[in-house]
């Protein structure tokens, strides 16, 4: 539906209203995502232990160490946006540096 270049550029123009038509859409993207992500990954699942590629004890412990990874990830997002959030750097500001790397104007001193 929504190509992702189309999802980055609505959502990150800051000065535009997101309206309910887009919520929507995006909405819809992101389920049919979620459900393709949740087809293929059972699919894996049942290929890699019903086929004694990987037994289950394995599979166990890759899945708690991706957890524990991902869990770390999102801790130092936080921790990052309440740097940005402490910075006084204004929230169009922040979002520009996200997409693009880089402030639009020089942060006066």
């Amino acid at each position: 539906m929504l190509s992702d270049q189309k999802i980055w550029a609505l959502l990150g123009d800051v000065n535009r209203t997101i309206d309910k038509d887009v919520i929507r859409l995006m909405f819809i993207e992101l389920f049919s995502r979620l459900k393709a992500l949740e087809e293929e990954n059972l699919a894996l699942r049942v290929l890699l232990i019903e086929e004694g590629l990987v037994n289950q004890e394995l599979f166990n412990s890759f899945k708690e160490a991706v957890h524990d990874f991902l869990q770390m990830k999102g801790e130092q997002a936080a921790r990052e946006s309440d740097f940005f959030a402490k910075s006084g750097v204004s929230f169009p500001e922040w979002v520009n540096f996200k997409l693009n790397g880089q402030f639009s104007k020089p942060i006066e001193q």
